[in-house]
């Protein structure tokens, strides 16, 4: 999603809203002022999307004669104690969206919390005037804040040493900026994942480094397993599940390999089991399994546990469910789950990667996850799926994420851009036949598996600190001219020699683009830029141009047997790839080599019937 494609879609809900909201006092007194009418509304839109408040008019407190400080609210955190938000907006028009944030509005608004943390803060309305007083002595009890820049631009960085001596000044203030970037992966989430984003307007603890108490129910003892790995099974009681996610809320789930829904009919059973049948919850239900690195020793008689470094690895729909069940259920019919409702919980102790990621696999075999499902919470598969929403091809990480998408945008599984990469820009495409050859034969997918854990694990070698989004989009738009120019599916192209011309693709056209302009160009942006024109015939000319030069380093003449030996190296041994693909190096390429290839109306990157083409089982 193009950041002007999501901020027309920002912007249409603000305008919603000026007209939802158009007898409002302060709208109608800016109604001369888009910017601070603009401005406005987006506070309204940030309590309504990410702290569901619809009562907005008790929240902001800009005045008659004041613009400079927009929120200034309480709310409870996790653990019940009280924070006091304050909230500054900055509206901007479509073009400066996709422009850096003014360094200067954050150090202004900087000082102006900085007034505000001093009580110095003059020419304020009563309301203002008010939440200011109450944030005061908050602050002399020693009370938590935390302020929000939130702007439609893109923050980059550029007031980060100042924020961080903001922060620095007491530990008990917070800054955060909400920029257009942070607000679309959030939306995205919500919208299209259908899932809850952190909301910047509450406090989560982290599970994996907290002390986490919970209260168990014994009956008889617990059952306690010993060998190979310590774990035991209990079960608690609807409230402590709810205590939980109210306390650590989707952190839970950080090596989980789903998420939970927001919505879902299998949410809707397990909440109306829990209310109406909670008799018969244990019944029906299989329980929650949790991985933990220190596991407590358990008396027979104790009712409160200690646990240290929790994740719920299986079972997350079911605790999602539950706590939206028991926050919203009246006092007897909480009382009535927790009598009656009972839910099987087993806490493992951590057996190493390898244990955890089989016991993951094996309790969520009710519908099979595949191996990139394992690595999606990895940091740079999110920072690569983040990259990716600012274009309209979107990085799948995870199988099923995206429950929709918008009109315009294609989702492209992990899996092909790890392919793709792994052949165009590490120059490997022997390894992608290699990997599907062991796909075929054994259901693993190596480009997402360690070389910790399997000997030709390739997971460090594609995805790295070096990777990045924009050369994973580079070689996908390559491989994709297939879909226009080839006959084959996505499993087909394992039976050709694409991967290979996809690789010496990027040999060759960066020859012909620096013959065209010079050494500086910048390949990747430019193959991007040509593509998204849909000046796609030069790729087709280039892909011509490496078939016949493929089929003279390969073919021997009047002899096919010698010829498909030679295209099984070419295919299968990186040594014949890379002979090969030396040549194309010193080879001299002009920019006529490429134009003046004359192309038919049947031409197809790959020629010829791809039944005759020498296959993967032949190897």
């Amino acid at each position: 999603m193009l950041t002007k494609d999501f901020y027309s879609t920002i912007n249409a809900e603000l305008d919603i809203l000026l007209t939802k909201y158009k007898e409002d006092k302060l709208i109608k007194k800016h109604i001369k002022s888009i910017d601070n009418q603009k401005s406005y509304v987006l506070l309204i839109w940030f309590l309504g999307f990410y702290g569901r408040i619809s009562n907005y008019s008790n929240f902001i407190t800009d005045g008659n004669d004041d613009s400079s400080c927009d929120i200034v609210f309480d709310n409870l955190d996790n653990q019940g104690n009280k924070v006091f938000y304050v909230v500054q907006s900055k509206w901007n028009n479509a073009d400066n969206s996709e422009k850096e944030t003014n360094k200067d509005e954050i150090l202004k608004a900087l000082n102006d919390f900085e007034t505000i943390l001093r009580g110095e803060k003059k020419s304020v309305n009563e309301k203002l005037k008010s939440k200011l007083e109450e944030l005061d002595l908050h602050l002399k009890a020693n009370g938590e804040v935390k302020f929000i820049f939130l702007s439609l631009s893109q923050y980059k960085g550029g007031a980060d040493e100042n924020i961080e001596a903001f922060r620095n000044n007491d530990v008990k203030t917070k800054f955060e900026v909400i920029d257009i970037n942070r607000m679309r992966v959030d939306y995205i989430d919500r919208k299209y994942k259908k899932i809850d984003p952190i909301n910047p307007l509450e406090t989560y603890q982290n599970p994996e480094e907290s002390p986490i108490t919970i209260e168990i129910i014994q009956k008889g003892g617990s059952i306690k397993i010993e060998k190979p790995y310590e774990a035991y099974v209990f079960l608690l009681r609807p409230k402590s599940i709810w205590e939980l996610f109210k306390t650590y809320n989707f952190s839970l789930f950080f090596k989980n390999v789903r998420n939970p829904l927001l919505q879902s009919q299998f949410n809707d059973d397990i909440k109306k089991t829990a209310l109406e049948e909670s008799n018969l919850f244990w019944y029906y239900n299989n329980g929650i399994t949790a991985i933990t690195s220190l596991l407590p020793e358990i008396g027979k008689k104790a009712e409160k546990i200690t646990v240290t470094g929790l994740q719920i690895i299986n079972g997350s729909q079911t605790v999602y469910s539950i706590y939206h069940a028991y926050e919203n259920a009246s006092p007897t019919q909480r009382l009535k789950m927790d009598n009656e409702a009972f839910i099987t919980f087993r806490l493992l102790k951590s057996g190493g990667k390898s244990f955890d990621l089989n016991v993951t696999r094996y309790t969520n075999s009710q519908n099979p996850v595949q191996d990139r499902d394992f690595c999606a919470n990895d940091d740079i598969q999110v920072a690569l799926q983040n990259a990716s929403y600012q274009t309209n091809i979107w990085y799948e990480k995870r199988r099923g994420e995206f429950r929709e998408v918008p009109s315009g945008i294609k989702k492209i599984p992990s899996f092909i851009f790890a392919n793709v990469y792994l052949a165009y820009h590490l120059q490997d495409p022997v390894s992608v036949l290699k990997n599907y050859t062991q796909r075929f034969k054994t259901d693993k997918d190596l480009n997402f598996i360690s070389h910790k854990d399997h000997k030709d694990g390739l997971y460090e070698k594609i995805f790295n600190k070096n990777t990045s989004y924009e050369d994973m989009l580079c070689a996908f738009y390559i491989f994709n001219i297939i879909d226009d120019t080839t006959p084959f599916s996505y499993e087909d192209t394992f039976k050709t020699n694409l991967y290979h011309l996809l690789a010496l693709f990027k040999i060759a056209f960066t020859k012909y683009l620096k013959a065209k302009y010079d050494d500086k160009i910048n390949v990747n942006k430019q193959i991007i830029k040509i593509y998204e024109k849909g000046e796609k015939e030069i790729f087709v000319k280039t892909f011509k141009f490496l078939n016949q030069f493929v089929d003279r380093q390969i073919e021997a003449a009047n002899d096919k047997e010698k010829t498909d030996e030679r295209m099984l190296k070419f295919l299968f041994t990186l040594s014949h790839y890379q002979k090969i693909c030396d040549t194309l190096e010193d080879t001299e390429i002009s920019t006529k080599d490429i134009e003046d290839i004359v192309l038919k109306d049947d031409d197809e990157i790959i020629e010829g019937d791809k039944d005759n083409e020498p296959t993967i089982e032949q190897e």
